[in-house]
């Protein structure tokens, strides 16, 4: 069964809200460019390939759910 994303929300990590229910979060510092981006910014994003990314119009950087999952388990088995 394959999952998509379905929306973000900004608070104080990136919450990514998929279309099975669950929630993945990131750290702003995801990318170099997220990290500078003010939240305005970032508010203007898109969906990509039906939600296997993120498209952040106004800093041009794109994501995808297959990176923040790789990214969440590299860190969250280090920090066990």
């Amino acid at each position: 069964m394959s999952t998509f994303i379905n929306r973000l929300d900004f608070g104080d990590k990136i919450y990514v809200y998929l279309q099975s229910g669950d929630i993945l979060t990131i750290p702003y510092s995801y990318t170099k460019k997220i990290l500078g981006a003010k939240k305005e910014e970032l508010l203007e994003y898109r969906l990509i390939g039906e939600g296997i990314g993120v498209h952040f119009e106004k800093i041009d950087e794109d994501i995808s759910l297959k990176g923040i999952i790789a990214y969440k388990l590299n860190h969250d088995l280090q920090a066990s």
